[in-house]
């Protein structure tokens, strides 16, 4: 591991230029998010009209929710791992990646390391205006922003490797884009980034709690604003937890296929 470090820092330095220079997708996605935050934000502000609180959350709660949720989707999303696999798989030049002393998967995270530290860039940078747009404010409690910490860095973890996994389908198929599209819909969905998961109907409730997309928006944001706390929050944890064990697992196993199929077709 110690030999493939300054590989591996190299591999994070380039996708982090590489972010820079294609600027105007950042910007893109910036405008989109900060859109998404003030639509939502006018939105609960209208259907909270008249109410004190809506499923035990005031108005506050509320909008500090759906902004910090959106903010977390922000530098999880991933813009390099799909395509980037779908590039190379297509291309053939996965095999070069194969033969590398840095194995292909740890290349892969290296790529969304680099991207995610461009994206908390532009997070920072346009706090400014998310603040004029949404509403941001101090965890709930010294003890929601000490359990709020390792749930994010759990959060992050399954994003990453449901990325990963995700990203391995272009192993068998031809075409990608439909797939990630989905994917990408389900997640936000599933993760509470339009409305908390509490709020859902009843089967759809019971079907995010089945799925590991919660763990990466909800859970963590509904610890920040003080809606999941104590053992409720240790609980969480534990659920976050599981589930980077079981999606490791399933990385792992998937891999091992992928790289069989690599083999094959490749004679």
């Amino acid at each position: 591991m110690t030999a493939s470090a300054p590989g591996l820092r190299r591999i994070v330095v380039a996708r982090m230029k590489t972010a820079m220079t294609y600027r105007q997708n950042v910007l893109l996605l910036q405008v989109i998010v900060i859109l998404n935050i003030f639509i939502l934000s006018r939105l609960w502000t209208t259907l909270f009209e008249g109410r004190d609180t809506v499923a035990g959350m005031t108005l506050h709660t509320f909008l500090l929710y759906i902004t910090v949720v959106n903010l977390q989707s922000w530098v999880f999303t991933d813009l390099t791992v799909n395509e980037y696999t779908y590039q190379r798989v297509r291309t053939g030049e996965v095999v070069f990646d194969l033969m590398r002393p840095i194995g292909f998967v740890p290349q892969m995270l290296a790529h969304m390391a680099g991207s995610h530290l461009f994206m908390v860039l532009s997070v920072v940078v346009a706090l400014p205006v998310v603040l004029v747009v949404g509403t941001l404010g101090a965890p709930a409690s010294p003890a929601a922003l000490a359990l709020y910490a390792p749930s994010l860095v759990f959060g992050y973890v399954i994003s990453v490797l449901l990325a990963v996994l995700t990203s391995m389908v272009a192993f068998w198929t031809v075409e990608t884009s439909g797939f990630t599209m989905l994917y990408r819909l389900i997640n936000q969905f599933f993760a509470g980034t339009m409305l908390p998961v509490s709020l859902f109907p009843e089967p759809l409730r019971i079907l995010a709690g089945l799925l590991p997309f919660q763990s990466t928006g909800y859970i963590p944001a509904t610890i920040y604003v003080g809606r999941t706390e104590g053992d409720a929050a240790l609980r969480a944890l534990a659920v976050q937890g599981l589930w980077i064990l079981i999606l490791a697992l399933a990385t792992t196993a998937v891999w091992h296929r992928a790289r069989r199929r690599v083999a094959v077709q490749g004679g």
